[in-house]
């Protein structure tokens, strides 16, 4: 039995012929699978750690960087959750390894920036081998509230490594109801 090629169709002749490959100007078309727009940023996260790797191999930030992998250590971007509870915003933020000393948080009446910055170092002797390791590690984020709040009364905790801040929003001026004026 012959095989098609690509560009090439089978075609099945009436009951017990043989099949033969035939040329058609369309040929066969494979069928590609569904395109999934997250694969696009899987390739851009890739092209990314290839740049990244490629400027920390011509400047790496100190001698030994390569054998420790020390420096600075970035600190991922915390995950953050807005949540509207009625009378108040409530920001949640994953914070693991950040104390409640190393937090700077602000509000205004229309956002919230958290910001943190810690300093990590570490020490190990064995034998004769000694080693220190130092490294500061930061983040910054900002959101905007969907609404106005009342920053002076914003309350915020920190427990295993979750911020929670909670945010009243402002009372809205009460409005009057409309006074009909006569024309004199």
């Amino acid at each position: 039995m012959a095989r098609a090629t690509e560009g090439q169709m089978m075609i099945r002749k009436a009951k017990g012929a043989k099949t033969e490959p035939k040329t058609e100007e369309r040929g066969l078309q494979r069928r590609e699978q569904f395109w999934n727009p997250r694969s696009a940023f899987g390739e851009i996260d890739r092209w990314f750690d290839d740049v990244r790797r490629e400027f920390d191999s011509r400047f790496p930030r100190s001698p030994l960087a390569r054998w420790h992998g020390e420096g600075v250590l970035p600190m991922r971007t915390p995950l953050v959750d807005l949540l509207d509870e009625g009378r108040e915003f409530v920001v949640k933020a994953e914070l693991p390894g950040v104390s409640k000393e190393d937090l700077d948080i602000r509000v205004t009446e229309d956002g919230i920036e958290l910001e943190a910055q810690t300093h990590v170092e570490t020490e190990a002797r064995e034998k004769e081998y000694y080693y220190r390791e130092r490294a500061d590690r930061a983040f910054h984020r900002a959101l905007s509230f969907p609404d106005t709040v009342v920053p002076g009364e914003a309350r915020a905790t920190l427990k295993d490594g979750v911020l929670e801040v909670r945010v009243p929003r402002k009372e809205p001026a009460h409005r009057q109801e409309p006074v009909k004026v006569r024309v004199e």
